[in-house]
């Protein structure tokens, strides 16, 4: 279901059964939140928009987030690693704060 309650994500039903799992982590983010703690605030906030919307869109389940990491759970290995192709161009592609 992708449902939404007011204030939170879209409602996905983890899936079951053989799953491609998926972990993300930003290449040196804790230098970075050293140099520019305001600027690694509104990076994150961005890279995690573009991480939830192609996650939602390929039906992965968002397992857990710790600091800039994800967990990810797909239902096919198909639609693991198209999020992680699609994830990585759509980063690229980003505007991203000069100070980082």
């Amino acid at each position: 279901s992708t449902e939404r309650r007011p204030g939170s994500k879209p409602l996905i039903d983890p899936p079951t059964g053989d799953v491609a799992m998926v972990f993300t982590d930003i290449q040196d983010s804790t230098r970075m939140w050293n140099e520019d703690a305001y600027a690694m605030r509104r990076a994150l906030k961005e890279h995690n928009h573009i991480l939830r919307k192609i996650m939602y869109d390929l039906h992965g389940y968002e397992v857990k987030t710790e600091g800039d990491a994800f967990m990810v759970a797909f239902p096919t290995i198909k639609e693991g690693i198209l999020f992680c192709v699609q994830t990585q161009k759509a980063l690229l592609k980003a505007k991203w704060s000069e100070e980082l």
